[in-house]
């Protein structure tokens, strides 16, 4: 693995967390024996463009994989490891969720739900969850998933050079009716050409704006299963009393 850290930056600033976090994860990979390199993009203001720009100079480079980390982002190292490694064997594309601004229950992700339940796999030691979606704030993509894709995709010319840049990342209408954003809008792409998208659920992130969001996946889940069962368990305490109250009057 050769990486690229990318980060587009709107208002040429990053939080100081996201800093921290940063130079914790130079040191895994440094630890690791990994190479890397670091990407930033600065002042534009279309999140899908200056992400395509990021994507066509990680496409001339001879790195293999490349992440991408918003500016307003800080996570923990563990989760970190753990994305990196199963990218190593063999997840092309593979992320974290985090909770959304101003709605900080909801994740940003759809899993992929079999008998109402979230499936996956363990790739050596680290658990992955089968995703219809994912944000795009903390995700590595491999150079393999771009290359499976290209079939899919558009190029638009760069007028200040005239170079050709793939559409990787675009806001869409999809065929449903439904729009989307340009992390899912690859991700579909992807999907459409036999590629999987999956999560690591348990990455602790913060998501910065007035106020930090934290989050971790994995105890969301949980959370919401044993919500689920105490509902279930509560419906059936009720149909059982119920049934006692009709064998009293019979």
């Amino acid at each position: 693995m050769k990486l690229v850290i990318a980060t587009p930056f709107y208002e040429v600033k990053a939080y100081s967390p996201y800093i921290t976090s940063l130079l914790n994860s130079i040191k895994v990979l440094t630890e690791l024996g990994i190479e890397y390199d670091y990407y930033e993009l600065s002042g534009d203001s279309y999140v899908d463009r200056a992400k395509n720009a990021l994507v066509h100079r990680f496409l001339q480079s001879d790195a293999t994989h490349i992440m991408m980390i918003d500016s307003d982002m800080a996570w923990d190292v563990k989760g970190f490891a753990n994305i990196l490694k199963a990218s190593l064997l063999g997840a092309d594309v593979v992320g974290a969720a985090y909770p959304c601004k101003n709605n900080w229950e909801f994740f940003g992700c759809v899993p992929n739900l079999v008998d109402g339940y979230a499936v996956g796999k363990e790739i050596g030691d680290v658990k992955l969850v089968d995703m219809y979606c994912i944000p795009g704030g903390f995700l590595i993509y491999s150079r393999k998933a771009f290359e499976k894709t290209r079939e899919n995709l558009k190029f638009y010319i760069n007028p200040s050079n005239n170079e050709k840049i793939l559409e990787v990342f675009k806001c869409n209408v999809e065929p449903s009716g439904g729009r989307v954003g340009e992390d899912v809008y690859f991700q579909l792409r992807y999907k459409e050409c036999g590629g999987k998208v999956w999560l690591v659920p348990d990455v602790t992130i913060e998501h910065y704006g007035v106020k930090a969001w934290v989050g971790n996946y994995n105890e969301f889940m949980i959370k919401t299963e044993l919500e689920a069962n105490k509902k279930a368990k509560d419906e059936q305490e009720e149909i059982d009393y119920l049934k006692n109250m009709l064998k009293a009057v019979q």
